[in-house]
């Protein structure tokens, strides 16, 4: 069975994807594993699978992956894919996603699966809906999975979580509670991150914690060297000024900032040396968030909001501390690092649920079974269905299976999800906002 995934890594010519068991080279999560799940799928399934690797730079992909290379994105991808035979193309699809890329996959009947590392827009859904040759959307978080499954794709959901490499594992020190120091966090420097309201509370943090330092791992270039950054060549130079502008309010705490940029294999060790690690603190446009489950991975608790994709990834209690608040937030991060007893039980939690719940080895066998299924034609809306009597869900996605189960019955709601509702809803306030506040 021929597969062909493509990686769009145009702006990531810095970038080597050859050991992607070494885990993220220091990229977007995306990109990676556009690379690592087509390395791990060879790696488990050889005979199985014949896989291809198409992507903008092909300079640094694995040796024993074969890799062809395209200059007009995914459209050359699709017609490169097509012409070599592939049986099916495996792709990340954008949010506003152009409806002629669906219309081509349809036309040339090239049978497919999209990868959600982005929850499409109500309209880009529609599209993939349509799309007769997209056999199946992997939701990469069961948070996705939930907020997809009354939309017009829900006969298409697959929840297959991002997964990383077990080896990560390796690299955890197991250092104990006070042979450990400092609070960590990783992620893009882009607004959509929320690295600025961390910069808000930091000076609050570190007057509780007068000792610790806070390492900073990422930048606006994680999502490739075309991003224009400020002269700190951090982020974009707006936002540059908004972090440094809050972060200096306080020039006592503001020192106890190392900012390190994108980094590769020392990432690694600066997490597992840490007691407290934080992600986007506001779970914005997340919907697996794959330098969390790192940190866990490393035995490092998160510190998060109570938010998006982030409520699934990390087990509140259990391998990290999410809150509602600011208040909140600053205590969690106190308290961890602070407590041996409370760090201890979160960092057990953590190993084990990024083992059973993201690790290749558990996670690979489900990407076999889909393309399975897929190459056959079976449908694919009943594998891996997560239940909903077994775990907690909250209102809003309960509101989301009423309307599954009751909601489509009806005429007026066939048509409408919850999702649309609360994408359109946003829209008009930021409409009515723009309108009556203006500057």
């Amino acid at each position: 069975m021929r597969l062909f995934f493509y990686c769009a890594n145009k702006n990531f010519s810095q970038v080597a994807f050859n050991e992607p068991e070494n885990g993220n080279p220091g990229c977007g999560a995306t990109e990676y594993l556009q690379v690592a799940i087509p390395y791990f799928l060879n790696k488990y399934f050889p005979k199985q699978f014949e896989i291809s690797i198409i992507a903008e730079d092909i300079s640094t992909m694995p040796n024993d992956i074969n890799s062809y290379q395209v200059s007009d994105g995914l459209k050359g991808a699709i017609e490169l894919a097509y012409k070599k035979k592939s049986d099916i193309f495996i792709f990340k699809p954008s949010m506003n996603e152009d409806k002629s890329i669906f219309e081509l996959l349809e036309n040339l009947q090239l049978k497919s699966i999209a990868i959600g590392q982005l929850t499409p827009t109500p309209k880009c859904l529609r599209f993939i809906s349509r799309c007769k040759s997209l056999k199946a959307f992997v939701c990469v978080g069961l948070n996705q999975y939930d907020q997809l499954i009354d939309t017009c794709i829900r006969n298409k959901i697959v929840n297959i979580n991002n997964a990383i490499s077990d080896k990560l594992f390796d690299k955890n020190l197991n250092l104990p509670f006070h042979k450990r120091k400092d609070i960590v966090f990783m992620g893009a420097l882009f607004p959509q991150k929320n690295f600025l309201y961390l910069a808000e509370c930091w000076r609050f943090i570190n007057k509780k914690l007068p000792e610790t330092y806070l390492h900073v791992l990422g930048s606006a270039r994680t999502y490739g060297q075309a991003s224009l950054v400020g002269k700190n060549n951090l982020a974009d130079q707006g936002y540059e000024e908004m972090i440094f502008n809050e972060l200096n309010k306080d020039p006592k705490s503001a020192n106890k900032v190392i900012f390190h940029g994108n980094l590769k294999e020392k990432k690694y060790q600066i997490i597992t040396e840490s007691r407290v690690g934080i992600v986007n603190p506001l779970g914005t446009t997340e919907t697996c968030c794959v330098s969390a489950v790192e940190m866990q991975a490393l035995g490092t608790p998160v510190c998060t909001g109570n938010y998006q994709a982030l409520k699934t990834t990390i087990l509140d209690k259990k391998s990290g501390l999410l809150s509602n608040s600011k208040k909140s937030f600053i205590r969690n991060v106190v308290n961890i690092y602070s407590n041996e007893k409370i760090f201890n039980a979160l960092s057990k939690g953590s190993i084990i649920n990024s083992k059973l719940n993201f690790s290749f080895s558990h996670i690979i066998w489900k990407w076999y079974s889909l393309i399975y299924k897929v190459n056959n034609d079976y449908e694919v809306k009943d594998i891996y269905q997560p239940s909903i009597i077994r775990r907690k869900v909250n209102f809003i996605n309960f509101l989301r299976y009423l309307n599954l189960v009751i909601g489509k019955r009806f005429l007026f709601f066939k048509k409408f999800s919850i999702l649309d509702i609360i994408y359109y809803m946003e829209r008009i306030i930021d409409k009515v906002k723009k309108l009556f506040f203006k500057k």
